[in-house]
């Protein structure tokens, strides 16, 4: 039972990461084309993204360590199901990303974007990386 709440909470963390990530993408096409709301800038949109991505990590993480911490003794057999949510959760995030970094974007928001985007992939697969590895622990 730990593995599946270990793989519920990493595919909470990944999807909400996800999904900060296509919100966020938007607002910062808008503020590099000039259409944004008046006073942001990329660099505030940035700092909206990762306290927000912050907020999103904690309560899982905080899950898995928690389950972890109170499980008596780890269940035996190879976990499939909880790899196949953890490793589905993982691929959705990063094919959302990769779709969304070729969409067309104004020159001058281009390296912001690709930056931007390349980071968010790092942070959506973080969680499944550390639930994997709380699994096999």
């Amino acid at each position: 039972m730990a593995y599946y709440i270990i793989a519920i909470a990493a595919a909470v963390a990944t999807l909400g990461i996800t999904f900060n990530y296509i919100a966020h993408l938007g607002s910062i096409i808008k503020t590099a084309e000039g259409r944004g709301d008046e006073g942001m800038t990329v660099q505030t949109l940035l700092t909206r993204f990762f306290f927000s991505t912050m907020i999103i990590e904690l309560v899982p993480l905080a899950v898995i360590v928690l389950v972890y911490a109170l499980m008596e003794r780890p269940d035996t057999g190879l976990p499939v199901i909880p790899l196949i949510i953890i490793i589905g959760a993982a691929i959705f995030g990063v094919m959302q990303v990769l779709m969304r970094m070729r969409q067309e974007v104004p020159t001058e928001a281009k390296g912001q974007v690709r930056s931007f985007s390349l980071i968010s992939m790092q942070l959506i697969t973080s969680m499944p990386l550390i639930a994997i590895i709380f699994l096999f622990i």
